[in-house]
């Protein structure tokens, strides 16, 4: 028998259905800080940018429909969320996505339910992401 380690779970990686690779991947480099990846396919219709281990596969749909979000209206705070990533300090990534011109959903807010700082921003094709960190004693 494997001992538990070798069962542990390393990482995951949502895979987006997305219009445009390029611009998609643009925007989560330019805007949410991850590095540049490699894109595959000519034109191109993959990728897989990268930040602090995290990986966020992005595809271009071959049917329009697969692109959708979770949800679709436009929330003053909270889920349902497309992805939530959780951060060390998510109202210092706040100052640096905001800056860097990110497409703001809702700013840095405490979640007294479960006592997160979380903010969430929204990607090219309208995903909802959020980025929470535990606020301790704030």
């Amino acid at each position: 028998m494997a001992d538990k380690t070798s069962r542990e779970l390393i990482g995951v990686a949502p895979l987006f259905f997305v219009r445009d690779v390029v611009a998609a991947t643009d925007y989560y480099v330019q805007k949410l800080g991850f590095t540049q990846p490699e894109l595959w396919g000519e034109p191109p219709c993959f990728a897989m940018p990268r930040r602090d281990g995290i990986i966020v596969m992005l595809k271009t749909a071959d049917d329009p429909s697969m692109i959708r979000t979770n949800n679709p209206e436009p929330s003053p705070c909270g889920g349902p969320w497309d992805a939530y990533f959780w951060v060390r300090d998510a109202r210092a990534l706040f100052e640096q996505v905001e800056s860097d011109g990110a497409n703001v959903a809702y700013p840095p807010t405490l979640q007294s339910e479960y006592n997160n700082w979380e903010f969430a921003v929204r990607d090219v094709d309208g995903r909802l992401l959020a980025f929470g960190s535990d606020a301790g004693g704030d």
